[in-house]
């Protein structure tokens, strides 16, 4: 089998035009026609042609730009995570560029091409998807391409990764609530073909089997979280006489749209039912009750996700091992012990 990378001669051939033209849709793409720049680019993606100038940029000093790429940057999770990340990246005289991508593939093709084109030296990833343009084409998910650290557990795709320890958040979900005596707990859950939202269903529910606690399908919901998904949620329970003594929310933020529908419905927490969110989010405190959750340091995580993307741009010893942060438990006032009905 033939592994030689493909060169940008290999490119022009591919794509019909010069080498020059190749060298520009990288360089200069504002000085090649749209159509013709497409049309590289595709052919690039399909060969897996990688421009590796970024890395030894960065390492000359002649580029200080580091690109962070989130799904959502109105979310106020991402806040801290960012200050973790520009106090790291200062310390080490880089500047940071900050990215939505909403999810929409068009959007992460304009980042991937400021990788490709190296406009941007290198990537902290923490989006739901891998951007298509920069997947390996090697089967078993070997990654040759930008500079990138994930920060989202991306399953096929063998990067230098920072994450979260999601499985251990949901078992310490699970372990108080069955701590307090709840053996009707019903998982709210994001969608779980999302690498974290996957490890919390995975290790909140092997903490109910090991408690030997019959799992439910119907105490399984699962969908897009938010808000208004938790207001929703909590209504149809209520409407369907279907309340459990406890629920586990994958999110702060659907948490709070679940508080506010059962007191919409003059449920109390937690004497009618226990409630338990995940991220910690600073307003999480403020409830009342104060809402029982999984703290992330998120501070910590955007500097370790930092210092793993420059270990990696200056090729040190052991940088693309990955770097696991565990959660932590913080009770509040959301949960008690389980009254005798």
């Amino acid at each position: 089998m033939n592994t030689k990378r493909p060169t940008s001669r290999d490119v022009a051939r591919e794509a019909g035009v010069s080498v020059a033209t190749v060298s520009r849709t990288i360089t200069r793409p504002e000085d090649v026609n749209a159509e013709t720049r497409e049309h590289v680019l595709d052919v690039m993606q399909r060969m897996g042609y990688r421009a590796n100038r970024a890395a030894a940029d960065l390492r000359r000093g002649s580029s200080k730009t580091l690109l962070v790429l989130v799904s959502d940057i109105t979310n106020a999770f991402f806040a801290e995570f960012f200050k973790g990340i520009e106090e790291e990246a200062r310390q080490h005289g880089y500047v940071v560029l900050i990215g939505d991508t909403s999810e929409v593939a068009s959007t992460e093709r304009v980042y991937s091409n400021m990788l490709l084109m190296n406009q941007a030296g290198g990537l902290i990833l923490n989006t739901y998807d891998f951007p298509m343009d920069l997947m390996p084409n090697q089967g078993d998910g070997s990654y040759n391409g930008p500079p990138l650290v994930s920060c989202a557990g991306h399953k096929d795709v063998d990067v230098a990764s920072v994450r979260t320890d999601d499985a251990l958040g949901g078992r310490l979900a699970a372990e108080h609530l069955i701590g307090m005596g709840h053996t009707d707990i019903i998982q709210i859950c994001g969608p779980l073909q999302v690498h974290g939202f996957e490890r919390r269903f995975f290790g909140f529910r092997q903490a109910l089997k090991r408690a030997g606690i019959d799992i439910q399908e119907d105490r399984i919901i699962s969908g897009q979280l938010s808000v208004q998904f938790g207001i929703d949620t909590a209504q149809k329970l209520v409407d369907d006489g279907n309340l459990p003594s406890a629920v586990f929310i994958h999110n702060d933020e659907t948490a709070t749209g679940f508080l506010h529908g059962l007191a919409n419905n003059g449920v109390r927490v937690p004497e009618d039912i226990s409630v338990v969110g995940y991220d910690d989010m600073p307003y999480a405190a403020v409830f009342n009750p104060g809402l029982t959750t999984i703290h992330l340091p998120r501070r910590l995580w955007g500097r370790l996700a930092c210092r793993k993307l420059v270990a990696v741009l200056e090729g040190e010893p052991g940088s693309h091992e990955p770097v696991i942060i565990p959660p932590s438990l913080v009770v509040r006032g959301s949960t008690c012990f389980r009254e005798s009905r």
